[in-house]
């Protein structure tokens, strides 16, 4: 009897988020070696990958299964960029009247001036970056302590990167999983 228990709580674990796609469009505007853009994808599938959400790559003129999303790589970042240990530095999301939206920048000189400062690899750099940016685009704007939505980033920050514990938060992830399930079922009404 306690092993049927135990299955019904497993089953009903695994289904809390049914399998969601993302696809994104890369247009490497800024020259980013293939081979560092490559590892980024992995670590953006590897921080998507427990919440179930398949992420699928293509180059910037096409698109692929899910929702869509538009990642430009440029080298250089805006010009009122503040701090450096930003993400408006790094990155930028680009929403549509404070919603979530579908296409961001990831500013891969500011990206390599921060992974030198800190000892850090840049493709694993970008590729927390970009998943951060993925985040504004489902979540919307804002920032969270404590999990991949933090506004600054530090020593410390890299740290939990390079433990894989630079993650989502639980309430991060139910909102994401709804973003996508809504964007999918409009794409799917037109």
């Amino acid at each position: 009897m306690p092993s049927k228990v135990l299955l019904a709580v497993v089953c009903s674990a695994a289904t809390t988020f049914a399998a969601e796609s993302m696809s994104i469009s890369v247009c490497n505007m800024g020259e980013v070696p293939d081979k560092t853009v490559a590892h980024a994808e992995t670590v953006v599938a590897a921080v998507f990958s427990p919440l179930q959400v398949e992420v699928s790559w293509t180059n910037c003129d096409k698109s692929g299964p899910g929702v869509h999303i538009l990642l430009r790589l440029r080298r250089e970042a805006p010009l009122n960029a503040a701090r450096a240990d930003s993400l408006d530095v790094m990155g930028m999301a680009f929403a549509e009247g404070g919603m979530a939206g579908t296409m961001a920048d990831a500013y891969y000189g500011a990206i390599e001036q921060f992974a030198r400062a800190h000892l850090a690899d840049p493709a694993e750099v970008l590729g927390y970056v970009v998943a951060h940016e993925l985040g504004h685009l489902l979540l919307g704007p804002g920032h969270s302590a404590g999990s991949i939505m933090t506004a600054a980033w530090d020593g410390k920050t890299l740290a939990a990167a390079r433990q894989r514990w630079l993650t989502f938060s639980q309430a991060q992830r139910t909102s994401i999983h709804r973003e996508l399930k809504a964007r999918t079922l409009l794409a799917g009404s037109r």
